[in-house]
């Protein structure tokens, strides 16, 4: 992925970082940012239809809903710390699925996830940007499917 088009996959990363700035700016316009995000993110615009964009976006509307919204990003570095620190003491032993999108912004989790498990497996599910069980329901449903039930682990 060229650094262009990774920057634009992830730049609301910084965005949602700067303290205050996103609250400031979004408040009162969640619809426009959640509709915009939404349909952006995924590879077809329509994936979303208006009740559904309605829903997430009166959930981020809703009092402190921005703000928790914004805490995964805001907490990432901390969690990943985090998540080194007990990974070097101990490697995950169960089985771990990577899924991935073949038009997200991490184009195969599984090399990320190979280094702290013992047993990984990727599946990249074509026809899907960043919100793949939304975008392709039936292609996540049967990548679980095999994975839960594959008798190799």
């Amino acid at each position: 992925m060229s650094s262009k088009v990774a920057r634009w996959k992830t730049w609301h990363f910084a965005f949602h970082l700067v303290p205050e700035l996103p609250e400031t700016l979004l408040a009162g316009r969640e619809r426009e940012y959640v509709s915009w995000f939404l349909k952006v993110k995924a590879l077809d615009p329509g994936t979303f239809d208006n009740a559904e964009l309605d829903y997430y976006a009166a959930a981020v509307a809703a009092d402190g809903g921005l703000r928790a919204s914004l805490a995964y990003y805001r907490d990432a570095a901390e969690s990943a710390r985090k998540n080194h620190q007990a990974l070097e003491r101990r490697r995950l032993t169960v089985p771990v699925l990577g899924i991935s999108s073949s038009h997200g912004s991490v184009p195969d989790m599984a090399p990320s996830i190979r280094p702290w498990t013992e047993n990984t497996t990727g599946v990249v599910v074509p026809d899907a940007g960043h919100f793949i069980p939304d975008e392709q329901p039936e292609a996540v449903a049967a990548a679980l499917t095999d994975f839960i039930t594959a008798d190799d682990r």
